[in-house]
Protein backbone atom coordinates (compact mmCIF):
# COMPACT_ATOMS: atom_id res chain seq x y z
CA UNK A 1 0.00 0.00 0.00
CA UNK A 2 1.54 2.80 -1.13
CA UNK A 3 1.03 6.08 1.62
CA UNK A 4 2.02 9.32 0.05
CA UNK A 5 2.49 11.48 3.54
CA UNK A 6 4.67 8.93 5.03
CA UNK A 7 7.19 10.25 2.13
CA UNK A 8 8.41 13.35 3.61
CA UNK A 9 9.65 11.50 6.90
CA UNK A 10 11.08 8.71 5.06
CA UNK A 11 13.35 10.66 3.09
CA UNK A 12 14.46 12.51 6.12
CA UNK A 13 15.55 9.29 7.76
CA UNK A 14 17.20 7.95 4.77
CA UNK A 15 19.58 11.24 3.99
CA UNK A 16 20.30 11.42 7.96
CA UNK A 17 21.67 7.66 7.20
CA UNK A 18 22.88 8.37 3.97
CA UNK A 19 25.17 11.43 5.26
CA UNK A 20 26.19 9.56 8.40
CA UNK A 21 24.12 11.92 10.80
CA UNK A 22 21.81 9.85 11.79
CA UNK A 23 20.26 10.51 15.46
CA UNK A 24 20.70 7.39 18.07
CA UNK A 25 17.07 7.77 19.16
CA UNK A 26 13.71 8.83 17.10
CA UNK A 27 10.14 9.47 18.01
CA UNK A 28 7.69 8.70 15.82
CA UNK A 29 4.43 8.62 16.96
CA UNK A 30 1.87 5.68 17.22
CA UNK A 31 -0.66 6.56 14.60
CA UNK A 32 -1.99 3.43 12.62
CA UNK A 33 -4.60 5.73 10.90
CA UNK A 34 -1.88 7.26 8.78
CA UNK A 35 0.43 3.96 8.84
CA UNK A 36 2.98 4.49 11.13
CA UNK A 37 3.63 1.07 11.82
CA UNK A 38 4.47 0.53 8.20
CA UNK A 39 6.53 3.21 8.86
CA UNK A 40 8.31 1.88 11.70
CA UNK A 41 8.75 -1.67 10.35
CA UNK A 42 10.31 -0.01 7.33
CA UNK A 43 12.84 1.97 9.78
CA UNK A 44 13.56 -1.05 11.61
CA UNK A 45 14.72 -3.50 9.23
CA UNK A 46 16.92 -0.22 7.23
CA UNK A 47 18.85 -0.23 10.32
CA UNK A 48 18.88 -4.03 10.82
CA UNK A 49 20.23 -4.33 6.90
CA UNK A 50 23.95 -5.05 6.78
CA UNK A 51 23.65 -3.78 3.18
CA UNK A 52 20.98 -1.04 3.30
CA UNK A 53 20.48 1.16 -0.03
CA UNK A 54 17.63 3.18 -0.04
CA UNK A 55 15.36 0.57 2.48
CA UNK A 56 16.28 -3.08 3.38
CA UNK A 57 18.05 -5.49 1.14
CA UNK A 58 15.78 -8.06 1.78
CA UNK A 59 18.33 -10.82 1.30
CA UNK A 60 20.90 -10.58 4.04
CA UNK A 61 20.80 -12.91 6.69
CA UNK A 62 19.41 -9.87 9.29
CA UNK A 63 17.04 -9.19 6.54
CA UNK A 64 16.07 -12.91 6.99
CA UNK A 65 15.78 -12.77 10.57
CA UNK A 66 13.87 -9.56 10.50
CA UNK A 67 11.34 -10.89 8.55
CA UNK A 68 10.84 -13.85 10.13
CA UNK A 69 9.90 -11.92 13.47
CA UNK A 70 12.85 -13.64 15.64
CA UNK A 71 15.81 -10.71 15.04
CA UNK A 72 18.21 -11.09 18.08
CA UNK A 73 19.34 -7.82 18.07
CA UNK A 74 15.48 -6.30 17.80
CA UNK A 75 14.19 -5.44 21.13
CA UNK A 76 10.55 -4.48 21.51
CA UNK A 77 8.34 -3.11 24.64
CA UNK A 78 5.22 -2.13 24.71
CA UNK A 79 2.13 -1.05 27.43
CA UNK A 80 0.15 -3.94 27.64
CA UNK A 81 -3.78 -3.45 28.56
CA UNK A 82 -2.62 0.61 28.34
CA UNK A 83 -0.90 0.01 31.77
CA UNK A 84 2.60 1.74 32.52
CA UNK A 85 5.49 0.28 31.29
CA UNK A 86 7.32 -0.40 34.80
CA UNK A 87 11.11 0.81 35.08
CA UNK A 88 12.68 -3.05 35.77
CA UNK A 89 11.22 -3.64 32.18
CA UNK A 90 13.19 -0.71 30.85
CA UNK A 91 16.19 -2.18 32.92
CA UNK A 92 15.87 -5.17 31.88
CA UNK A 93 16.29 -3.78 27.98
CA UNK A 94 18.84 -1.56 28.80
CA UNK A 95 21.11 -4.44 29.77
CA UNK A 96 20.56 -6.54 26.88
CA UNK A 97 21.21 -3.68 24.49
CA UNK A 98 24.86 -3.75 26.54
CA UNK A 99 25.37 -7.25 24.29
CA UNK A 100 27.19 -7.39 21.20
CA UNK A 101 25.11 -7.55 18.23
CA UNK A 102 24.20 -11.23 17.33
CA UNK A 103 24.77 -10.10 13.49
CA UNK A 104 27.47 -7.57 13.58
CA UNK A 105 25.44 -4.24 12.75
CA UNK A 106 23.05 -2.35 14.87
CA UNK A 107 20.67 -2.93 17.56
CA UNK A 108 17.34 -1.67 17.90
CA UNK A 109 15.00 -0.63 20.48
CA UNK A 110 10.90 -0.25 20.00
CA UNK A 111 8.95 1.12 23.20
CA UNK A 112 5.60 1.77 21.39
CA UNK A 113 3.07 3.92 23.75
CA UNK A 114 5.98 5.00 25.19
CA UNK A 115 3.48 7.56 27.00
CA UNK A 116 2.84 4.99 29.19
CA UNK A 117 6.64 5.03 30.86
CA UNK A 118 6.74 5.42 34.12
CA UNK A 119 8.26 8.91 35.20
CA UNK A 120 11.50 6.45 37.12
CA UNK A 121 11.45 4.42 33.94
CA UNK A 122 11.67 7.47 31.78
CA UNK A 123 14.63 8.51 33.65
CA UNK A 124 15.89 5.53 33.62
CA UNK A 125 15.77 5.55 29.72
CA UNK A 126 17.03 9.18 29.83
CA UNK A 127 20.30 8.16 30.91
CA UNK A 128 20.66 5.61 28.48
CA UNK A 129 19.90 8.25 25.80
CA UNK A 130 22.26 10.82 26.69
CA UNK A 131 25.37 7.95 26.63
CA UNK A 132 24.23 5.62 24.38
CA UNK A 133 26.47 2.78 23.03
CA UNK A 134 27.57 2.23 19.85
CA UNK A 135 25.43 1.39 17.02
CA UNK A 136 22.48 1.25 18.91
CA UNK A 137 19.01 2.71 18.19
CA UNK A 138 16.00 4.05 19.90
CA UNK A 139 12.77 4.18 18.54
CA UNK A 140 10.28 5.54 20.65
CA UNK A 141 6.18 5.78 19.76
CA UNK A 142 4.05 7.69 22.28
CA UNK A 143 0.26 8.36 21.33
CA UNK A 144 1.52 11.98 21.61
CA UNK A 145 4.83 13.44 22.11
CA UNK A 146 3.23 15.57 24.70
CA UNK A 147 2.88 13.18 26.76
CA UNK A 148 6.70 12.60 27.24
CA UNK A 149 9.04 14.02 29.52
CA UNK A 150 10.04 17.04 27.96
CA UNK A 151 13.95 15.82 29.08
CA UNK A 152 13.14 12.83 27.12
CA UNK A 153 11.62 14.69 24.10
CA UNK A 154 14.72 16.69 23.86
CA UNK A 155 17.03 13.57 23.65
CA UNK A 156 15.30 12.41 20.43
CA UNK A 157 14.58 13.53 17.01
CA UNK A 158 10.88 13.99 16.50
CA UNK A 159 9.15 13.10 13.16
CA UNK A 160 6.12 14.46 13.04
CA UNK A 161 3.58 12.79 10.25
CA UNK A 162 1.61 15.11 8.43
CA UNK A 163 -1.85 14.04 7.68
CA UNK A 164 -3.28 14.39 4.10
CA UNK A 165 -5.52 17.10 3.65
CA UNK A 166 -9.94 15.82 2.98
CA UNK A 167 -9.05 16.18 -0.67
CA UNK A 168 -5.68 13.97 -0.63
CA UNK A 169 -7.48 11.50 1.19
CA UNK A 170 -10.50 11.06 -0.98
CA UNK A 171 -8.42 10.69 -4.25
CA UNK A 172 -5.98 8.12 -2.16
CA UNK A 173 -9.10 6.22 -1.07
CA UNK A 174 -10.29 5.81 -4.82
CA UNK A 175 -7.09 4.99 -6.10
CA UNK A 176 -6.57 2.28 -3.66
CA UNK A 177 -10.12 1.14 -3.76
CA UNK A 178 -9.76 1.13 -7.99
CA UNK A 179 -12.88 2.92 -8.31
CA UNK A 180 -15.26 5.53 -7.64
CA UNK A 181 -16.50 6.05 -4.47
CA UNK A 182 -19.96 5.85 -3.32
CA UNK A 183 -21.44 8.63 -1.81
CA UNK A 184 -21.98 7.54 1.87
CA UNK A 185 -17.46 6.48 1.50
CA UNK A 186 -17.63 10.17 0.44
CA UNK A 187 -18.60 11.35 3.45
CA UNK A 188 -17.00 8.89 5.56
CA UNK A 189 -13.43 10.24 4.48
CA UNK A 190 -14.58 13.59 4.93
CA UNK A 191 -15.66 12.78 8.50
CA UNK A 192 -12.16 10.91 9.20
CA UNK A 193 -9.46 12.62 6.70
CA UNK A 194 -6.99 12.34 9.14
CA UNK A 195 -7.69 8.33 9.24
CA UNK A 196 -7.16 6.91 5.68
CA UNK A 197 -5.72 3.94 6.34
CA UNK A 198 -8.33 2.90 8.99
CA UNK A 199 -11.32 4.12 6.53
CA UNK A 200 -9.70 1.78 3.41
CA UNK A 201 -9.39 -0.90 6.26
CA UNK A 202 -13.26 -0.34 7.32
CA UNK A 203 -14.44 -0.71 3.88
CA UNK A 204 -12.73 -3.19 2.40
CA UNK A 205 -13.76 -5.85 6.03
CA UNK A 206 -17.15 -3.68 5.91
CA UNK A 207 -16.75 -3.58 9.36
CA UNK A 208 -17.86 0.33 10.48
CA UNK A 209 -16.82 1.04 14.01
CA UNK A 210 -19.78 2.90 16.06
CA UNK A 211 -19.22 7.05 15.29
CA UNK A 212 -18.29 8.28 19.13
CA UNK A 213 -17.41 11.28 17.73
CA UNK A 214 -21.02 12.43 15.78
CA UNK A 215 -22.97 11.08 18.75
CA UNK A 216 -20.70 12.93 21.35
CA UNK A 217 -20.75 16.17 19.17
CA UNK A 218 -24.35 15.98 18.75
CA UNK A 219 -24.88 15.61 22.47
CA UNK A 220 -22.55 18.26 23.55
CA UNK A 221 -23.84 20.79 20.75
CA UNK A 222 -27.44 20.17 20.04
CA UNK A 223 -30.25 18.81 22.12
CA UNK A 224 -29.42 14.77 21.55
CA UNK A 225 -29.50 12.71 24.67
CA UNK A 226 -25.74 12.29 26.08
CA UNK A 227 -23.95 8.30 25.24
CA UNK A 228 -24.19 6.16 28.29
CA UNK A 229 -20.13 4.72 28.38
CA UNK A 230 -19.84 0.94 29.51
CA UNK A 231 -16.86 -0.53 30.43
CA UNK A 232 -16.43 -2.41 27.00
CA UNK A 233 -16.17 0.81 25.41
CA UNK A 234 -15.10 3.78 27.68
CA UNK A 235 -11.95 4.58 26.34
CA UNK A 236 -13.60 4.73 22.67
CA UNK A 237 -15.68 7.54 24.49
CA UNK A 238 -12.87 9.12 25.78
CA UNK A 239 -10.81 8.93 23.35
CA UNK A 240 -13.61 11.32 21.33
CA UNK A 241 -13.66 13.63 24.24
CA UNK A 242 -10.16 14.24 23.67
CA UNK A 243 -10.44 15.08 20.23
CA UNK A 244 -13.41 17.43 20.32
CA UNK A 245 -11.81 19.37 22.78
CA UNK A 246 -8.23 19.44 20.93
CA UNK A 247 -10.58 20.48 18.05
CA UNK A 248 -12.44 23.15 20.13
CA UNK A 249 -9.10 24.54 21.63
CA UNK A 250 -7.83 24.92 17.50
CA UNK A 251 -11.69 26.50 17.14
CA UNK A 252 -10.30 29.25 20.16
CA UNK A 253 -7.05 29.94 18.36
CA UNK A 254 -8.77 30.68 15.19
CA UNK A 255 -7.28 27.72 13.17
CA UNK A 256 -8.70 27.03 9.88
CA UNK A 257 -11.41 24.35 9.31
CA UNK A 258 -8.90 22.57 7.26
CA UNK A 259 -6.79 22.06 10.97
CA UNK A 260 -9.99 19.92 12.40
CA UNK A 261 -9.72 16.67 13.40
CA UNK A 262 -13.43 15.95 12.46
CA UNK A 263 -15.30 17.99 10.06
CA UNK A 264 -18.50 18.00 12.35
CA UNK A 265 -17.13 20.85 14.48
CA UNK A 266 -18.49 23.76 12.80
CA UNK A 267 -20.86 26.65 13.89
CA UNK A 268 -23.05 24.84 16.39
CA UNK A 269 -19.50 24.33 18.14
CA UNK A 270 -18.65 28.16 17.60
CA UNK A 271 -22.02 29.01 18.74
CA UNK A 272 -21.40 27.10 22.16
CA UNK A 273 -18.04 28.30 23.02
CA UNK A 274 -19.45 31.81 22.59
CA UNK A 275 -22.64 31.18 24.44
CA UNK A 276 -20.92 29.07 27.29
CA UNK A 277 -18.23 31.63 27.55
CA UNK A 278 -15.43 29.19 27.60
CA UNK A 279 -12.01 30.01 26.89
CA UNK A 280 -8.69 27.97 25.86
CA UNK A 281 -7.56 27.62 29.63
CA UNK A 282 -10.33 25.82 30.52
CA UNK A 283 -10.56 23.74 27.19
CA UNK A 284 -7.06 22.54 28.55
CA UNK A 285 -7.80 21.69 31.53
CA UNK A 286 -10.70 19.49 30.63
CA UNK A 287 -8.41 18.10 28.28
CA UNK A 288 -5.83 17.07 31.11
CA UNK A 289 -8.67 15.63 33.15
CA UNK A 290 -9.48 13.35 30.29
CA UNK A 291 -5.44 12.21 30.17
CA UNK A 292 -5.44 12.39 33.84
CA UNK A 293 -8.70 9.87 33.95
CA UNK A 294 -6.67 7.74 31.16
CA UNK A 295 -3.70 7.55 33.61
CA UNK A 296 -5.85 7.00 36.40
CA UNK A 297 -7.43 3.84 34.84
CA UNK A 298 -4.59 2.23 33.90
CA UNK A 299 -2.26 2.98 36.84
CA UNK A 300 -5.19 1.90 39.47
CA UNK A 301 -7.56 -1.18 39.99
CA UNK A 302 -10.91 -0.97 41.04
CA UNK A 303 -11.62 2.10 39.24
CA UNK A 304 -15.21 2.85 37.82
CA UNK A 305 -14.25 4.08 33.98
CA UNK A 306 -17.74 4.89 32.81
CA UNK A 307 -18.72 6.50 36.02
CA UNK A 308 -15.41 8.97 35.71
CA UNK A 309 -16.14 10.28 32.24
CA UNK A 310 -19.92 10.98 33.09
CA UNK A 311 -18.35 13.07 35.85
CA UNK A 312 -16.45 14.62 33.52
CA UNK A 313 -18.92 14.97 30.63
CA UNK A 314 -21.39 17.05 33.19
CA UNK A 315 -18.96 19.58 33.65
CA UNK A 316 -19.92 20.31 29.47
CA UNK A 317 -23.63 20.66 29.97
Amino acid sequence: MHLPWLRPVWRNLLADMQAGRLSHAHCICWQPELGSDRLLRQATRLLLCLQPTTKACGSCKSCLLAEAGNHPDFYSLDSVDDKVIGVDTVRDLITSLQNTANQHGAKVAWINHADRLSVTAANALLKTLEEPTVNTYFILSPRRTGLLLPTLRSRMQLHQITPPSAAEAQQWLASQLGRVLSNDEVALIQRYPHAPVSVYNWISEQKFPRDCIAELTAAWFTNAPWPQPGKADWAEWLSASELILQDLIRLKQQLPQARLRSTLLGEPAQRWLEQHNVNSDQLNQWLQSCYGIRRMLSEQSGLNGPLLLEELWSRWH
